[in-house]
């Protein structure tokens, strides 16, 4: 009896810490994944990054809206990410991201925050952006 409650207590410390393994990988994952769709966006690639990050009933217009910067002469100097919270309960994120750009023929360097709301699509385990692109004045 003793050595089923012993084995009973060990399997439920291995799914415990299997658990919690699971949600430290998503929440890695996420870091990953928002640095990377920040990166992209840095170095002009918004058109990459938005069919690699962007959620499929976003994408088109994302995809519209980057062409449009892209003929304005958008220029993305640098990035800062200010605050990213993963909430594991929602399989959500929060991240608030400043940029640094210019628009030609303008050397002016603006900045503009961009508040990005991302979501863990379980079905193809990967981190997806619900937020369009800020607004680039």
């Amino acid at each position: 009896m003793l050595r089923s409650i012993k084995g009973l207590l060990c399997f439920a410390c291995i799914l415990l810490t299997a658990c919690a393994t699971n949600h430290t990988g998503i929440n890695e994952e996420f870091d990953r994944s928002v640095k990377a769709y920040n990166r992209l966006l840095r170095w002009h690639e918004m058109e990459d990054a938005g069919m690699t990050f962007i959620d499929s009933d976003l994408r088109e217009e994302y995809i519209k809206q980057a062409a449009i910067l892209k003929k304005r002469g958008l220029s993305v100097t640098d990035f800062r990410i200010l605050s990213s919270r993963y909430i594991p309960e929602k399989k959500s994120g929060d991240v608030v991201a400043e940029f640094d750009y210019y628009i030609l023929p303008s050397n002016r360097v603006k900045t503009v925050s961009y508040r990005q709301e991302w979501v863990y699509l379980e079905q193809v385990k990967l981190w997806k952006v619900k937020s369009g692109l800020p607004v680039f004045e």
